[in-house]
Order: structure tokens, then sequence, then C-alpha cells
């Protein structure tokens, strides 16, 4: 596609609205300020944090954010898993990734050193602020009846995106999976201390129905437990952690699973997928989850959100009509976004990362991705060992 480049925005005054503090909207904020946007972003909620567990940034992600001059904070309060482990039925089946460059990161850590980002780079966040909809001329409309004119408005506001769902432009494919996944933050206990437990656990058991511990060390004092089952398997999807249940399945997790029943502020979520098409109308725009939610089979979910964003702000840095960057943009983001959906739902229906050995030259496409934003200097930072490489 060809057009005419601008010289960015910084030679223009450039206002955006973005409903959604989560990551991809704190993303897109940092994206667009540090280009010499005004941005507003607007949380819902009367504050400003993540609720969540742990979270894996993969290289495709943390290329993103060395774009934006976040990924150093977060290399430093995180953890770089030696390897990542299958084990099925209390037996090591395989060990991969080792040297691959990603990182474990605790959600609400990661949460604040983006806030902290957006912040610096002078995004007006503002609380307490709920976005019900968007008009595609180019405005954000607010529960309180305000309507914020802007040269984008950017749906960041979920899955259930009201932004995405007010304007009524876009063809949604929406599936449900009959997996779910409860996860928990907890204390790191005495027996997984050590480097050597610096890496990622995957536990299955297959009968007499799948259930899946996904162990993670966020850091020196916490781990991750990504808890997946059916979700008829009432016991297993509940919160708080059904303890019985759980170590009934996983006895050589016993410990982990006593504290997992004590955590606080677990989640339990259904797996899905939604794939929206287009991801933007007019001066109004999706990005992450509002655009394509996906399965949390390989945890691509906020990584692809994030290197979208930061590619979007990349995009409108070159071109002088906001709506012919849009389009650019989704060219060169929608194949590799599609790709992950599919695979992270193809993980999801046939459990393959069960068997072990899954993380192949195909299904690493989606962690290998180089954003166009990306310079060569960074890309040669986070080198790929040669068995991960597609």
């Amino acid at each position: 596609m060809t057009g005419t480049l601008s010289a960015g925005p910084t030679s223009r005054s450039r206002r955006a609205e973005v409903a959604g503090a989560g990551f991809a909207g704190l993303t897109m904020s940092i994206a667009l300020a540090r280009r010499g946007w005004t941005v507003r972003l607007h949380e819902q909620n009367d504050q400003v944090r993540d609720f969540g567990a742990g979270i894996l940034l993969w290289r495709n992600a943390m290329l993103a954010l060395e774009v934006i001059g976040v990924a150093g904070t977060i290399r430093a309060n995180g953890v770089r898993p030696g390897t990542y482990d299958t084990n099925l039925n209390g037996e090591s089946v395989s060990s991969e990734l080792a040297g691959y460059p990603y990182w474990a990161i605790t959600r609400p850590k990661l949460h604040a050193l983006l806030v902290s980002a957006a912040r610096e780079a002078g995004v007006e966040i503002v609380t307490d602020s709920r976005a019900v909809g968007a008009d595609p001329a180019g405005a954000l409309l607010l529960a309180d009846g305000s309507r914020l004119a802007a040269d984008l408005v950017i749906g960041a506001d979920g899955a259930g995106s009201a932004v995405r769902n007010s304007l009524g432009e876009f063809t949604q494919e929406r599936k449900k999976y009959q997996d779910g996944v409860c996860r928990v933050l907890i204390p790191r206990p005495a027996e997984f201390q050590g480097p050597e437990w610096d890496r990622v656990i995957d536990f299955w058991t297959l009968e007499p129905d799948p259930m899946r511990i996904l162990f993670i060390p966020t850091g020196p004092d916490t781990i991750y437990m990504g808890m997946m089952a059916t979700t008829t398997n009432e016991r297993a999807s509940r919160i708080p952690i059904d303890v019985e249940v759980w170590s009934k399945r996983f006895p050589h997790l016993a410990t982990a699973v006593e504290l997992a029943g004590k955590a606080e502020g677990g989640r339990h979520d259904s797996y899905q997928t939604n794939r929206v098409t287009p991801w933007s109308t007019g001066r109004a725009v999706l990005v992450g989850d509002a655009a394509h939610a996906m399965c949390p089979a390989l945890g691509q979910g906020a990584s692809v959100g994030i290197v979208n964003a930061v590619e979007l702000a990349h995009t409108l840095d070159q071109y002088d009509e906001i709506g012919e960057a849009l389009a650019v943009w989704e060219e060169r983001e929608r194949a590799m976004t599609d790709a992950a959906q599919a695979r992270s739902a193809y993980m999801a229906e046939t459990r393959r990362l069960a068997k072990g050995n899954g993380f192949t030259p195909e299904v690493m496409e989606t962690a290998n991705f180089v954003l166009p934003a990306v310079t060569p200097e960074i890309e040669a930072a986070y080198p790929v060992p040669a068995v991960n490489r597609s």
C-alpha cells in the first residue's frame, strides 16, 4: 500500500482519547505520547490498578516495549525463565526454550510500571471515567454524557468493549471453549526457592478429565499459578481454589495448592476467541482484546496487544492521513494476529502442549514476530536460540 508519508505528529499536534487503562491501553498511550500526541486515558474504576496474578511477556512484546523505552524496568522486575518444562502425570516429558528471551512478571507490577511510564510521557490518566461508545467522526462518548472530540479514538476496553459494540461497524466471530482458568498469585514456598526453580513448569493430568497448572515464578517471593480445567468441572473452576480437588490431582504440588486456596484476588476466566473485522472505522480504532481476544493456551493475548499498539503508533507517525495509516497498520498486523488466535485455539482444543515439545518453529512464529518499528539494534539484543527459530 502506498501513501503520503508524514513528518510525524510532532509537526502537528494530534489528540487521542483512549478508553481502558489495561496493558494495551497503557502501551498505546505511552507510544503515542512519546511521538508527540496529546493523550488522555480513561479508566472506569476509581483507581488505576490491575487485579490479576502473573503474566508471560514473550519476545515479540519485549521488542515492542523496547521501542517505547520500558523493557528495561520489566527485565529488572521480572524473571527470565531458564526453560519451559512439561510434566504429565507427575513425570517430565520435555524441557524447551532454554535461553529464549522472554520474561515472567506479576500483573500488578507490570501495570504499575506502565502507569509510571505513561505519566512520565505526559499521558493524562482520568479515573471514574467510563466509556460507553465512540463516534467514528472522532469522539469518545462517556457515561456522564460527555462527548470528547479527538483526532483518534481508541477502544482498549477489553473483550467486552463498549467502544466496539457501540459502533456496529465490525463483524465479530465469537467462539467459546470448554476450558477455563483460575489465576492466582501465591507466596513462593521454600521448596521452590533458588535459581534452579526460575523456570516455567507446565503440569498436566488428562484423566478422568483434563486439568493443568502452569507454574511460573514471577520473582523471588511470588509464583503465578494458572489452573486450567473444563468449565463442567465446577469444583475445579471455583474461586477460591478448591484445595482438595487440586491436591488430589497434583499431590506433588500440595504446598503450592494449599497456598493457592488462601490466595486473595484470584479470578476465573473462560476460554474464548473473538475475531473482529476490521479493526477501525473512521477515526475510531480497536486495540488489544477489544480487537482480538484469544485463548490463553499460549499466553500470547497481552503480548500481541502490546505489539499491535506500538506498531499502530509507529504507523500513525508515517502518514498524514489517519485513515490511511489505520489501513496500513491493519494490513501489517492482521496475518500475524489471526495466526496467533488460530494457534491458541488449536492448542486449547487439542491440548497439544500436554504431550511436551509443543514449541515448534511454527508455534514460535508469533513469539518471534518482529514489528516494523523495531531497529536492528533492538532485535539483536534479543537473540533467538537456533532451535527456536522459525
